[in-house]
């Protein structure tokens, strides 16, 4: 076995119990899903500016590029073989930094990421056992295929150690928005309801104006028993849903951190890992 091999697979490992691990495995739908990122500090409720591509057709045009590079045959001379693995690792760096361009590696592209790193650790073992034939171990082709190797380490590397600070940063937004969600009080419910605050009492905007003007209204037409009874009703039968909403809301964004803190700790000992390797 080649001097590269060790190195190689110990990487393999390493991304082989990353990806069987449920941190790529949403375990709920939340709306808020890339809600912040690294370089981006928004609240939680926002949305990420719309994306000039969709997602999925990106991640399918950066397989089938990777693809394209990649699937080369190997009978070629040790130069030939070199350099077209060289052009392979082009395409793994630009879109290895791409994808956290926003500072955050989220669910698909941390599949695409490893599935495209370990293809390239395998053609890096296909390559050194064919230039095994002709060249020595210190050759020059050899080294430029450690270069290569490490390269690409490095680049992985350096993705993972941004991504794992960003999803500490979400864990922190999560629980924070988890904490911000308190069970409604019955008697404010019902009383804000009464008073034209039925969106305020939801957690919305509280509209004075509005109120104020609503409550006039209901005296000058004489109304108001009418609309208080109504109200009231209101109030009563969406208690218990809007309470069982925000128990939910409240879970999902607890859930949501923590599996940001998983995402972080296995990708901090990926690169720990990595980072003694040599």
């Amino acid at each position: 076995m080649g001097f590269l091999q060790s190195a190689i697979n110990q990487v393999g490992r390493d991304m082989g119990r990353v990806v069987s691990n449920t941190i790529f495995k949403d375990r709920h739908a939340i709306p808020i899903r890339r809600a912040r990122s690294y370089d981006n500090r928004q609240q939680p409720t926002q949305q990420q500016p719309q994306q000039k591509r969709p997602k999925v057709h990106h991640l399918k045009e950066v397989e089938e590029s990777f693809e394209s590079a990649l699937n080369f045959k190997t009978g070629y001379k040790p130069t030939t073989l070199i350099s077209k693995l060289g052009g392979a690792f082009i395409v793994i760096k630009n879109e290895a930094r791409d994808f956290v361009d926003d500072g955050y590696l989220d669910n698909q592209e941390s599949q695409q990421l490893f599935k495209m790193m370990k293809a390239f650790n395998r053609k890096c073992c296909d390559v050194e056992d064919v230039i095994g034939f002709t060249e020595e171990p210190d050759s020059k082709a050899y080294k430029q295929l450690a270069n290569i190797h490490e390269s690409a380490k490095a680049i992985f590397v350096e993705v993972l150690e941004v991504s794992a600070k960003a999803c500490r940063e979400r864990a922190i937004a999560y629980e924070e928005a988890a904490q911000e969600i308190e069970p409604l009080e019955f008697g404010r419910y019902v009383g804000l309801h009464l008073l034209w605050f039925p969106r305020y009492a939801n957690g919305g905007e509280k509209k004075t104006t509005r109120a104020v003007i609503a409550n006039i209204l209901d005296i000058i037409t004489l109304t108001f028993p009418l609309t208080r009874l109504g109200l009231l009703i209101y109030a009563f039968t969406t208690y218990g849903e809007e309470q069982r909403k925000r128990r939910h809301n409240k879970k999902a964004y607890q859930e949501a951190a923590e599996q940001e803190r998983e995402r972080a700790e296995v990708y901090e000992e990926f690169v720990e890992d990595n980072k003694k390797i040599k």
